[in-house]
């Protein structure tokens, strides 16, 4: 059953779905040895991810289901939204991560670029795990798949980009 309201302007749609977004930065471990930055430590590029990741979550109560990590700085991360979702909104702010990881590269003197693969499927539950902890059951559910393989779409046809599936 679906209900419909009002959110500010935009019309949003409560669903028993979920939106899954799995965003990794593209090439990170050639940038990072050419930059000269040690492994597992937070640089200027895994720095303002993990924030821009962990504001996005707050904005729309999300819940980082893999790859958050403030201590060791997020190289790759999948979100999981569900409820009321604005897409249009979510859309503009999935665009401003990329322009902002490739300007905040271009700042430090590198190419950082950010892929992000994005679907929508049936809410399937997951345990979130720690942040370096992958696992095989990351890709339980219909969305979690797309999700990555929309990442591995983007990532294939030269990165920087978001794909939808």
């Amino acid at each position: 059953m679906f209900n419909w309201f009002k959110v500010g302007f935009t019309v949003a749609l409560e669903t028993v779905e979920e939106l899954i977004i799995f965003i990794e930065l593209d090439n990170f471990k050639k940038i990072a040895e050419k930059q000269g930055w040690v492994a597992y430590r937070p640089n200027e590029i895994t720095g303002k991810m993990t924030v821009i990741i962990s504001n996005f979550v707050k904005k729309y109560l999300g819940e980082v289901i893999y790859g958050l990590d403030e201590r060791h700085g997020t190289d790759e991360c999948m979100i999981r939204l569900t409820g009321a979702l604005s897409h249009e909104e979510i859309v503009i702010d999935l665009e401003g991560i990329v322009f902002i990881i490739e300007e905040t590269g271009q700042e430090g003197g590198c190419n950082s670029t950010v892929s992000i693969g994005v679907a929508r499927g049936p809410n399937t539950r997951i345990r979130p795990t720690g942040p370096y902890q992958w696992s095989k059951r990351l890709f339980k559910g219909q969305a979690q798949r797309l999700a990555r393989k929309a990442l591995m779409k983007a990532k294939k046809l030269g990165g920087n980009r978001i794909i939808y599936m």
